[in-house]
């Protein structure tokens, strides 16, 4: 079992959102058990350091606990907090595209107070090589692994936390036992670069195109996670056949047809496709798709209930 620390509470403050905005849509959409309970997100800021939140109305109060002697989340914190959660941010652009979409009309409609959650750059990269040519169970499922085999576990009052796993060579051997196959290759040189630049650096995930086994979708989807550049759009085969079936063009024609579509929240079509159809398999999504069943939450486990699943 990984490490152990215990951490106190050392904070509490409370931030404004915007009127739509909606904690536990943001929180529990690819979450783990260790981030989300209904009511409550915890997330990590830095090493050492997790933020609980709770919403009342449109305010979110939150509670900073860390671990003795550290101060890493004191810069700029509320600023932090409200970029991670998107505590004031405005989809109302995205959500009017999105409402007559046939595989994104589900967010506006089922979860319009959701806003993409923000991870460190480190995170998103780990998270994005996990997704490489893999189904949705297989993916998360590495992920899971990895985080509860190599991850530090952070004691609060009355729950746990599981840090990401950190960057450091012996991370080869966790991805290996974990199922990532030739994917653990591909870690290990992230590994080695984040040592080197730092995980919180935003200029990690440009670096990481250097990498063997990071090519496009991984970039833009680490982009789209830690940086939030809606612009970018991680484009798989699942989501290129599936617009290509929407949008009734040639499936070498999809990613030109979801940039006309929605321009520069691009990335967040790709999202919201995945949470509307559960990210089933691409046979499944189809059959769905065909049959107007865009709704997240039929099938389990999904997008919506990682946090129900996994667990140990």
């Amino acid at each position: 079992m990984s490490a152990t620390a215990s951490l106190v509470e050392v904070y509490r403050g409370t931030i404004t959102t915007a009127k739509s905005y909606s904690l536990d849509d943001t929180g529990r959409v690819y979450s783990f058990w260790w981030m989300y309970s209904p009511g409550t997100v915890r997330l990590s800021i830095c090493r050492g350091t997790v933020v609980e939140a709770r919403q009342e109305g449109n305010t979110v109060s939150y509670r900073v606990y860390s671990s003795s002697g550290n101060n890493c989340w004191e810069d700029k914190l509320e600023e932090r907090l409200s970029f991670i959660l998107g505590l004031k941010e405005d989809y109302s652009s995205f959500h009017e595209k999105a409402l007559v979409d046939p595989l994104a009309s589900c967010i506006p409609r089922q979860l319009k107070g959701f806003r993409l959650r923000a991870t460190s750059p480190w995170a998103a990269l780990l998270t994005a090589v996990s997704q490489q040519n893999a189904s949705f169970k297989q993916g998360w499922g590495m992920l899971y692994k990895l985080y509860t085999r190599a991850g530090r576990r952070l004691q609060g009052p009355g729950w746990v936390y599981i840090e990401p796993p950190e960057s450091h060579p012996r991370l080869y051997e966790a991805a290996r036992s974990s199922g990532y196959g030739y994917r653990a290759h591909t870690i290990a040189k992230l590994a080695m670069l984040a040592s080197r630049l730092g995980e919180d650096n935003p200029e990690l995930v440009e670096a990481a195109k250097s990498v063997r086994g990071v090519g496009s979708y991984t970039y833009n989807l680490s982009r789209l996670l830690a940086l939030k550049d809606y612009n970018a759009l991680p484009l798989d085969r699942w989501l290129q056949r599936l617009a290509a079936e929407a949008y009734k063009v040639d499936v070498r024609e999809a990613g030109k047809e979801i940039t006309r579509r929605f321009g520069e929240c691009r990335g967040l079509l790709a999202l919201a496709a995945t949470i509307c159809f559960d990210a089933e398999v691409l046979s499944k999504a189809l059959e769905r798709l065909r049959r107007r069943e865009n709704r997240a939450g039929l099938r389990s486990p999904s997008p919506l209930d990682l946090w129900a699943h996994y667990k140990d």
